[in-house]
């Protein structure tokens, strides 16, 4: 069942590399299309036949990627998530960056607990190569940790789709890559809980063009507590875009990108395995006198794996659509 699965949601999938971008096509750079154009194989690297994806935050310092680990768990849970992302987090032990100790700094406990984030409390693991078959989608807080990881794999092993930066899923054109352009940036801020979207309202615009850089540095216990307003020469209040405020606007921000790309894939790849089983099953002219509660039955016995995904009303609709563009296709009317 679990190879017919894969195999079905498979289809849908172009391979990575043919949906890699080519600056040479076209007369222009278009920063849109290179962003979605990487979003897309990512998307179409990731395997949704296990109903749930592994995440991998990997850092450089023992410090961010806890953090974002316990936001993207927050966010996942708010969006009724929380049984399908699965987030963990890995350091660098390597880097001159990374701490000796293992245990959370207390500066990472501090934000957790001003978050109500439980996942500060655990020692730190260090990342190792194996992980890149373990998990499905890594996620490195910075350049030169994707830079550091990529050089680490042997050319053309295919990792490159599954290794991507923290601050892509800032962009609404990489995160919301399956709705066609249709994204806003409303839906995205929809996807964050009210209190924690207090916290992230004043940087939001500014995020949105962020860096990898912005995840680099960890903060300070001056920075923790830097105010998030600040008064201007003129006396007008202005959001203080230095400190661990803004950072953690934009950790909110792309994790709530994180989780709409995965929900989207996931929906993405079922309703094209869904719809493989729809023309597998129903295509000649003699399955337009099944009713809508019999290919429901066939198609249940054919693949629960992919129909379960799917409330019954939800393949009710499908198959009913299906059948209509059979009546099109063959000149009859219902």
């Amino acid at each position: 069942m679990k190879r017919l699965l894969a195999a079905l949601l498979s289809v849908c999938a172009l391979p990575a590399a043919a949906l890699a971008f080519s600056p040479g096509q076209g007369d222009f750079f278009s920063l849109q299309n290179y962003q979605r154009s990487r979003a897309e194989a990512t998307s179409a690297n990731l395997d949704a036949s296990r109903f749930h994806f592994q995440i991998l935050f990997v850092d450089a310092d023992n410090f961010h990627g806890r953090i974002a680990e316990g936001i993207l768990a927050r966010v996942a849970e708010y969006n009724d998530a929380l049984f399908t992302l699965f987030p963990s987090s890995a350091t660098i032990s390597t880097s001159p960056r990374a701490p000796l100790d293992a245990a959370a700094p207390d500066e990472a406990v501090e934000i957790c607990n001003l978050l109500d984030l439980t996942t500060c409390s655990e020692f730190g693991t260090a990342f190792e190569l194996a992980y890149l078959d373990e998990y499905d989608l890594i996620i490195a807080m910075d350049d030169d940790i994707q830079s550091l990881i990529l050089r680490s794999v042997p050319p053309e092993s295919g990792y490159e789709q599954k290794i991507r930066l923290l601050s892509e899923f800032l962009s609404i054109d990489f995160c919301g890559v399956q709705q066609n352009g249709t994204m806003t940036d409303q839906s995205l801020q929809d996807m964050i809980e009210p209190t924690l979207w207090e916290r992230v309202l004043p940087f939001y615009n500014t995020t949105k063009g962020a860096s990898s850089g912005i995840f680099a540095d960890a903060a300070t216990w001056a920075d923790i507590y830097s105010p998030r307003m600040v008064l201007t020469e003129t006396g007008a209040a202005v959001p203080n875009l230095s400190g661990w405020p803004m950072v953690e606007a934009a950790m909110v921000v792309a994790c709530a990108g994180v989780t709409r790309f995965c929900l989207d894939t996931m929906d993405f790849q079922f309703n094209a395995a869904f719809q493989t089983l729809l023309e597998a099953h129903f295509h000649r002219p003699e399955h337009l006198g099944v009713s809508i509660e019999q290919a429901d039955d066939q198609l249940r016995k054919g693949s629960l794996s992919v129909t379960g995904y799917f409330s019954p009303k939800q393949r009710h609709a499908r198959i009913e659509q299906h059948l209509e563009s059979l009546r099109s296709k063959f000149g009859e009317t219902s």
